[in-house]
């Protein structure tokens, strides 16, 4: 027993005699529950691009990472627009803000600029007419009010997250998208959905009168619509529907599948 004792005890001390020679070669590793030292913390600052001189009303967002809220200035006494971004220095010396044609707002941020696709960059876009949206790069966007316009035309090419929140009579929207697409509110009239993407397409919560759906994509297409829906289908994705079904043509591997009706969320209007 005494033997066992000592040569267990002998064990001991030669690992323990291991593993200090292995710790003087490694680098001492932070446990992971260390909190982010605050002189790491990338600092913030906020700098506006007032655009009150000079109307738009076509916006066009590339480049990227970054996150945009859009709202809308329905006071009309007061035309004031503008573009306020709040960013790490370095992002404010390479972002672009610009008005060209006399009518579209150009917000760009070279995608070679070595930035994480985690971005802490933040614009809000104070806008009068917003009649169309186009997207192309790793670009987040949310609505803080509804685009009210006559006619509203979207075009997505970009990888981010859109949720965009509308009250218009028309709507084209073109995606060719990989990020998750989320359209909410009212369209009083026609809407007509191309997605050609590989994200999905949530309609559920935009209450249309008309809907043209036409995939060829493969994510999945949500949408609603009160009069008549109209759906083709050449790509690998399902579209589910809700409301009268006018016409379906099928020539994708894809499927086309009636849901419940699904009244708006008042949250999401």
């Amino acid at each position: 027993m005494m033997i066992f004792t000592l040569y267990f005890l002998l064990l001991i001390e030669f690992i323990n005699g291991q593993q200090r020679n292995y710790n003087r070669f490694m680098p001492d590793l932070p446990p992971s529950t260390t909190a982010t030292p605050s002189s790491l913390i990338p600092k913030l600052t906020r700098r506006s691009h007032p655009l009150a001189s000079r109307s738009f009303s076509k916006i066009n967002l590339s480049g990227g990472p970054f996150n945009v809220k859009f709202y809308h200035n329905t006071n009309y006494n007061d035309n004031y627009t503008s573009v306020e971004v709040e960013a790490e220095e370095s992002v404010h010396k390479l972002l672009s803000v610009d008005i060209i044609q006399n009518d579209i707002l150009t917000v760009r941020l070279p995608e070679n600029s070595n930035l994480n696709n985690q971005t802490n960059t933040t614009l809000v876009i104070i806008y009068q007419q917003l009649t169309e949206l186009s997207i192309d790069g790793l670009v987040n966007v949310q609505c803080i009010n509804q685009i009210q316009t006559h006619i509203f035309r979207f075009h997505n090419r970009g990888t981010g997250s859109i949720k965009l929140k509308l009250n218009v009579n028309i709507l084209d929207a073109y995606l060719h998208s990989i990020g998750r697409v989320k359209l909410c509110g009212q369209v009083n009239d026609d809407a007509v959905l191309k997605s050609l993407g590989v994200g999905d397409v949530d309609c559920r919560h935009l209450l249309t009168k008309k809907m043209n759906v036409i995939s060829s994509g493969i994510g999945n297409i949500y949408v609603t619509a009160t009069d008549e829906i109209s759906i083709t289908l050449s790509g690998i994705g399902t579209v589910y529907y809700a409301g009268p079904l006018k016409q379906q043509i099928k020539t994708g591997l894809g499927n086309i599948v009636e849901i419940p009706n699904l009244l708006p969320n008042q949250d999401e209007q």
